[in-house]
């Protein structure tokens, strides 16, 4: 009876272990889809994506990212309605560019989109493309599109390339969005 007793508190610790197991793992960031803020979407497409908590109301935290946006070259361009911006971003580079592809040396722009929440707003960024590169290959000239998905995305399978040159360019580019990203205040002189 006491063996039977011991067996059966043994059975629900290691099923108890098992199901907590599962459940980190499935709740855990899958590196096949998950990278440095990006996610891998459905139709391959990658997302960056990020929440910035900030105490205040959503028309507070909306007046700060119109001012904030007025002094950022990046986001200039983004256009305000019903608390969220939206638009297409200026050209760039990335930061540091060692090691990583020629694909990647030319400006880059993206589609951007923040939406304002009550005490939070989230950025989400997609569609990165770089500006075409030309190439002259002596008697070929050759004008190459590029976007992040050609070089961070296995083109027969759902996931991010496993290699060191494509999660480069997805922890650079993740830098220099937090970088470019990070909420700037206009300083008001007061006299």
């Amino acid at each position: 009876m006491f063996l039977i007793f011991v067996k059966n508190i043994s059975m629900k610790r290691i099923f108890t272990l098992l199901l907590l197991t599962s459940a980190l793992l499935s709740f855990s960031q899958n590196s096949k889809v998950e990278y440095e803020n990006f996610k891998l979407q459905d139709n391959k497409d990658l997302i960056w994506r990020k929440v910035y908590e900030l105490k205040g109301s959503k028309d507070s935290i909306t007046k700060l990212l119109k001012e904030s946006l007025t002094i950022n070259s990046f986001l200039s361009n983004l256009e305000y309605s019903k608390y969220s911006f939206n638009g297409f971003s200026n050209y760039t580079k990335i930061s540091d560019l060692s090691g990583l592809p020629m694909a990647v040396y030319t400006d880059f722009n993206c589609f951007i989109s923040i939406d304002v929440k009550e005490n939070k707003y989230r950025i989400s960024i997609s569609n990165v493309k770089f500006k075409p590169m030309n190439m002259n290959l002596g008697l070929v000239e050759m004008n190459t599109n590029y976007v992040l998905e050609d070089i961070s995305v296995r083109d027969n399978h759902h996931e991010i390339r496993k290699n060191k040159t494509a999660r480069r360019v997805l922890l650079r580019l993740n830098k220099d969005f937090i970088k470019m990203l990070k909420l700037q205040l206009v300083k008001k002189d007061n006299w």
